[in-house]
Order: C-alpha cells, then sequence, then structure tokens
C-alpha cells in the first residue's frame, strides 16, 4: 500500500482517480535521474530532523538517509543494465528558491549543495548536472541528453519530493517521457508533503512505485 493511503481521504481518491493500483508501465531505455542527493539535503547520518536542520538548514534528516540505500540499489542496478545514470545537484540559484531564510544561514550549504556522497559517486562518463532552479530540465541541456542518449523513460530518485523531484517530473512528463517514481528512494523533510507529492504525481503526471516493483517491470522489458 502507498504511503500516502494514510493521508488522502476517498473523496481525494475518488476525485483525482488514483485509487486504482497500475502495474508499471516499463520502456525498453529508461533514464534513472537522480535529483539533488547532495550533503547540503542529507545533513549527517543519525541526527534527527530537528538536529540536521539546526547543523544544516536544508537537509531533510532521516529521511533522506533511509532513501539512501534504495537509490544506491537503483543505481547499481541501472549500470548493471546499462542505462544511463543522470546526476542533477545544484547551484548558488537554487538557495535563493522557496526557502526563505536568512543569506547568512544559507552560506554553509554553498559548495555542498553540489556535493554528491561517496556512496552515490558518479562514474566516469555519467553526467552530473548543475541546474539553477527546481526543474532538472530548466536551463540544462537534459533534455538534449535524453534525446541523444535514446532514451524512452525516466526513473526518478532523490529530494525533494515536494521540490525538485516534483518540478522534474512535471517538466518530464511535459517533454512526452513516461516516469516512473521511486516511492522509497525520494524523500522531503516534511511527511504530509512527501505523502500528498506522491499521490498526485502518480494521479496526473506519471506512476509511483517501489524499487523493487520497478526494477522487476524493466527486467521483463529490457
Amino acid at each position: 500500500m502507498h504511503s500516502w493511503r494514510d493521508v488522502m481521504s476517498d473523496e481525494a481518491y475518488k476525485g483525482f482517480g488514483a485509487s486504482t493500483e497500475r502495474a508499471v508501465e516499463a520502456g525498453q531505455r529508461p533514464a534513472l535521474l537522480i535529483i539533488d542527493v547532495v550533503t547540503a539535503f542529507l545533513g549527517e547520518r543519525g541526527l534527527s530532523l530537528e538536529e540536521s536542520i539546526a547543523d544544516r538548514p536544508l537537509s531533510c534528516g532521516p529521511a533522506g538517509w533511509s532513501a539512501l540505500t534504495h537509490i544506491k540499489e537503483l543505481i547499481e542496478w541501472a549500470r548493471e543494465k546499462d542505462f544511463p545514470v543522470i546526476y542533477t545537484v545544484g547551484d548558488s540559484g537554487i538557495l535563493g528558491g522557496a526557502l526563505t531564510r536568512p543569506v547568512d544561514e544559507r552560506q554553509s550549504s554553498h559548495s555542498e549543495i553540489a556535493e554528491i556522497p561517496d556512496m552515490l559517486a558518479p562514474l566516469p562518463g555519467e553526467a552530473v548536472i548543475a541546474k539553477p532552479r527546481a526543474s532538472a530540465f530548466f536551463g540544462t541541456p537534459l533534455a538534449a541528453l535524453l534525446v541523444k542518449q535514446k532514451v524512452d523513460s525516466l526513473i526518478v530518485a532523490g529530494c525533494t519530493t515536494s521540490g525538485c523531484v516534483r518540478a522534474s517530473v512535471v517538466d518530464g512528463h511535459s517533454h512526452g517521457w513516461p516516469v516512473v517514481i521511486a516511492e522509497d528512494a525520494v524523500f522531503d523533510r516534511a511527511k504530509l508533503s512527501h505523502d500528498v507529492s506522491l499521490f498526485e504525481m502518480n494521479a496526473k503526471y506519471g506512476q509511483v512505485a517501489t524499487s523493487k516493483d520497478i526494477m522487476e517491470a524493466y527486467a521483463v522489458t529490457a
């Protein structure tokens, strides 16, 4: 059962038509898109959300570290299948977005906004795209790269579910790529924002499934 079932009413299910569980509609050549899994958003392992935010104002606390295992599994699987793995990181522009904290509180995150943890480090030849705003597509060469690599669908992981993940999913859908969001490999600071965003993305812009279900679906088609 999806995580949003605890927070979405029966009325919401009927209104959005999202109550039906759907099998993953897998393509032949997906790209795995890792959105902003960087030190600034992860923080230090073992801290509570409050402690993590006090240390790094952009961090997501335990939710990020819980998702990291599944993100790593997806990366290893995609590499084994020779599917493109594409990372996004932020530049200083993203820090001035919806996070309305004083500039001095955000300065420490400027380098860490582009710092990918060692356990997820990209291999030579894997694209790392610095993005100026929430969407992985806005102001970046991502769409052209996907066309060049003959990608027919997207698998999305990373953070935050309600922010950069959602913006990237909407834009990927708008560009015409089927999008699958890995439910256990995306994360956010607030569970409510996470759950509602997953529900709405599943209803409107893509499919939400566990990493396990995604890998099994692509094993049949690839």
